[in-house]
């Protein structure tokens, strides 16, 4: 397996820690891994160019020193889906930058780890005239990338009907998912709800729960190392 691609039930439900979880646990393992955030927004302004946070502390956690430009091609100042952010900033997500800046990655290390925008079907473009599906979805892009999928999930309620339906949407499309890893993206609470829906998703879902990531405020590689060896399981990576 060269790699695989970190996509979430909802936005926010901690995709960017679980992707460096994820960096951290196969690095352990002696691997080269590289990482790509491929499509960012929200990004701030720093010096002329449009900062991806995410990219730029995935770089860390995989301590390589690749650009951002190559590691985030495609970046957009609006905290909205792709198509949307792109839409209202007058231009578009560049697809074959994205593909070119993977294929680079892909040759580089052993293995990468690839965090999508939000849900499996956030829209990246709709263009009639592109060679591509239209519209595309996040989805269509693990697809053309060709690898497997890691879904992240919240811990609380509602989670078990957003998580198979991701799950259930993936599996149809035909992409492969490696399992589903339930974050605390914010420290637990004590309900019925967060305590419950581990054991029911292993139930119900037709691939199996790879770890319960808590929540960390730190963000150092050690620290999240350490969480990964813990609570994680690499044996399907």
């Amino acid at each position: 397996m060269k790699g695989v691609f970190v996509t979430g039930t909802d936005t926010g439900v901690g995709k960017t820690m679980v992707s460096a979880a994820l960096i951290c646990g196969v690095k352990r393992g002696g691997r080269r891994v590289g990482a790509m955030k491929p499509v960012e927004t929200g990004c701030p302004a720093r010096g002329g160019m449009l900062l991806p946070a995410d990219g730029a502390f995935l770089r860390e956690m995989a301590g390589t020193d690749d650009p951002l430009e190559l590691i985030a091609p495609s970046r957009f100042a609006l905290p909205l889906a792709p198509m949307v952010a792109a839409e209202q900033e007058g231009t578009s997500v560049d697809l074959d930058a994205v593909m070119s800046a993977y294929r680079i990655l892909r040759e580089k290390y052993d293995f990468l780890v690839v965090e999508g925008a939000g849900g499996l079907l956030v829209p990246l473009r709709d263009d009639a005239a592109s060679r591509r599906p239209s519209p595309y979805f996040v989805c269509d892009l693990i697809k053309e990338m060709g690898l497997p999928a890691v879904v992240v999930a919240r811990p609380s309620l509602g989670t078990i009907n957003h998580t198979l339906l991701t799950v259930g949407h993936a599996l149809g499309k035909g992409i492969p998912v490696l399992g589903i890893i339930i974050n605390h993206s914010a420290p637990p609470g004590d309900t019925i709800a967060e305590r419950t829906n581990p054991d029911v998703l292993r139930r119900l879902s037709p691939v199996p729960v790879l770890g319960i990531f808590p929540h960390t405020a730190s963000r150092s590689p050690e620290t999240i190392t350490e969480a990964a060896a813990r609570f994680l399981d690499f044996s399907r990576f």
